[in-house]
Order: structure tokens, then sequence, then C-alpha cells
């Protein structure tokens, strides 16, 4: 028997009311605001249009709020525990991530995202409009996690099938940013097997697990460095806007992507897809 499977989701509304104490704060998906509840009790209400999830978490948080020059609100929210100076970085990066991306990929849709930071959380997580960061004193994987807000969550892709697609392009915009100190690419992608290619799903890479990280969010962003490389970086940047507006709200696919590229340039890039495992 074949077995296929999947896994992404198209872009919804929501409404949703939270009933909790109010000695917790809630950060959730979408524009929220409180009113007071029964007694001890606080109701959020939140309002999502047009994400493919809604997410949401609860703790005596304390909070910050900014607004980015380009007129995102920034919310935070950290346990009484998230060492200061790594909420501080995170502040910072996720007031500049988000307007940066704003102006690579598209304007940020939301109006608002909630960063919610933690130091008994490993690594970090993305939702539409918010996400979670474990954080120690060097901050956590804010850059990354903001770009998912596009690699994902405006431009959706199978996230089993093709996960490249999303983490392999928000780790080369947390690197584009970072100006890629601290992360090296290897001329010859370093493979470290004869069957790991960058478009394996995940059936390949849950047997594979050691081989994922390497690839994916390593030789991954390497791979649209160089093609920035062969095209420019100017005509680069062009093909991810425009990519990213072509399908804004839909599904991003391998093949969409090569085509989309092509069509940047005379040269073939048949050779480059074969070079680099793009399959």
């Amino acid at each position: 028997m074949c077995r296929t499977a999947s896994f992404y989701t198209l872009a919804s509304d929501f409404r949703v009311r939270l009933d909790h104490p109010s000695a917790l704060k809630v950060p959730a998906t979408g524009s929220t605001w409180t009113r007071p509840g029964g007694t001890g009790r606080t109701v959020t209400h939140s309002v999502a249009k047009r994400v493919r999830d809604f997410a949401w978490a609860a703790g005596p948080f304390r909070t910050a709020t900014q607004t980015s020059p380009d007129g995102v609100r920034v919310k935070s929210y950290w346990s009484p525990n998230t060492p200061a100076a790594g909420v501080r970085l995170n502040r910072k990066d996720g007031v500049a991530a988000i307007d940066r991306f704003g102006r690579e990929f598209g304007r940020y849709p939301y109006g608002e995202i909630d960063l919610v930071m933690t130091p008994g959380f490993a690594g970090g997580m993305e939702y539409p409009g918010l996400v979670i960061l474990g954080t120690d004193e060097e901050g956590g994987a804010t850059v990354h996690e903001i770009a998912h807000q596009w690699w994902y969550g405006v431009v959706g892709n199978d996230q089993y099938n093709s996960p490249w697609l999303d983490e392999s392009f928000a780790q080369y915009a947390n690197a584009r940013y970072y100006r890629w100190d601290g992360f090296e690419c290897s001329p010859d992608d370093s493979w470290p097997s004869a069957t790991a290619a960058l478009t394996n799903s995940m059936a390949y890479w849950s047997t594979h697990r050691g081989e994922y990280f390497q690839v994916v969010y390593g030789i991954g962003p390497c791979v649209l460095a160089d093609l920035e490389h062969v095209l420019g970086a100017g005509t680069m940047a062009r093909l991810i806007k425009k990519y990213a507006h072509d399908h804004w709200y839909g599904v991003s696919t391998t093949a969409g992507f090569k085509k989309a590229a092509q069509s940047m340039t005379h040269r073939d890039l048949g050779p480059f897809w074969r070079k680099h495992r793009i399959r």
C-alpha cells in the first residue's frame, strides 16, 4: 500500500474569547483586548484575520509594548525568571526584524506580534502573530521565528513534504539579517550522505534525524545564498518579494519556486537545481 502525508493549513479567520484568572496575562494570535470577567477573572478577546493557526499562552508575565517605526505593535511577555539581558535583545531584534522583513517580503499584515519569552523553553516556535522564545542572557531565536511570519505564515507550504520552503527560507532571512555572522557556507554543500537532498520530506528526515538540521537549516540557506550569487543581489531581492506577493495567503511549492526563479534569468538553472539537490 502506498501512503502519502501532508501538513499545511489554509488561512482562516478566528474570533476567540478566553476567560482566565486575572493574575495571568494571555498573549494570543491576532489583535487582543481585555475586559473584566467574574470575581478575580479577566476575559481576553482576540480577533485574527487570515491566519493559518491560532495560538495563545498564559502566565504571570511581565509585559512591555513598543511600536516599530513602520507601525507594527510589538508586545513582549516574559516570565519573571527570564534573564533581563535576553529580554532586551529579543525586544530590540523583534522591532528591527518585523520592519526589515516587511520591507523585504511585503508589509506585515497583522498589525501586532507577540514575543513570549521564558528560559524554560528549548529553542523557539512560530505561530501567526505570536512566537515563543526560549531565552537566555544572549537572547533567543527571535529573528528566525519572526521570519516565519512570512515563510509558513503568510506564504504557506506543506511542512511535511517540503519543510525546506519555510525553514531554509527563514534561516536564509536570519543569516542575512546578521550579515552571515557566525554562519559559514561550504563551497560543496558538504552533504552528509548520498541520499540527503534539500527537498526531502519529513518521511525521510524522521529516519535520518542527524541530517535534518545540517541540511535544512545549514545547507538550505547557503543554497539560497548561492542562488543570490547566480542571479545577483538585486534580482534575488525582487524574486523573493515577488514570490511572496504572488503566494500571499497561498501555498508555496518547490516547483513553483523553481519556475519563479527561472523567470528572472535567461540562464538555465537546471544545473543549479541538480547541483544543490533541489528536486
